[in-house]
């Protein structure tokens, strides 16, 4: 079975959600993922400064996809990363989407990437509420963890 590192490197701007996309085929690199995340992010030419930015780093999710795929997600975090001119993909915070009973998959890539980024985002936020071990206010300015707080508030933990 194949298994993919997929990367989603995230920012929020205003109000909206910046994300670019990266996979890594693990299969290939028998690494460790949380090796590989960080050197991926030291060697990407996102900005002169990538060595200097703080960021938040975690796993979020796996899933299954045909034929003989395992999709393993991490997300990097910074408020101050930047993109590559081009790559970079968005969505406004009040699409975030809320977990409901009837949620049906995703019926395109786009689709299922802004699934997965709210997915992310939800769990950063109810990382944030909850475990006092990790210190996110260097990787995050205080409008940014005010918003993660809405983000906690208004759909962490709720089933509609």
């Amino acid at each position: 079975m194949k298994t993919i590192l997929e990367i989603f490197y995230l920012r929020i701007v205003g109000k909206r959600v910046r994300y670019q996309r990266e996979q890594v085929n693990l299969s290939r690199k028998g690494s460790d993922p949380d090796k590989l995340i960080w050197s991926r992010i030291r060697q990407e030419p996102r900005n002169s400064a990538a060595e200097e930015q703080e960021f938040i780093v975690h796993s979020t999710s796996w899933r299954y996809e045909r034929p003989g795929k395992v999709i393993l997600t991490y997300i990097a975090y910074s408020d101050e990363l930047t993109f590559e001119q081009g790559k970079v993909k968005s969505f406004s915070l009040k699409n975030l989407r809320t977990v409901k009973k009837q949620t049906r998959k995703p019926s395109s890539r786009a689709e299922l990437e802004k699934k997965v980024v709210s997915h992310a985002l939800r769990h950063i936020a109810f990382l944030i509420k909850t475990d006092d071990q990790i210190d996110f206010k260097s990787a995050m300015r205080p409008e940014t963890m005010a918003i993660f707080e809405n983000i906690w508030e208004s759909l962490a933990g709720k089933l509609f």
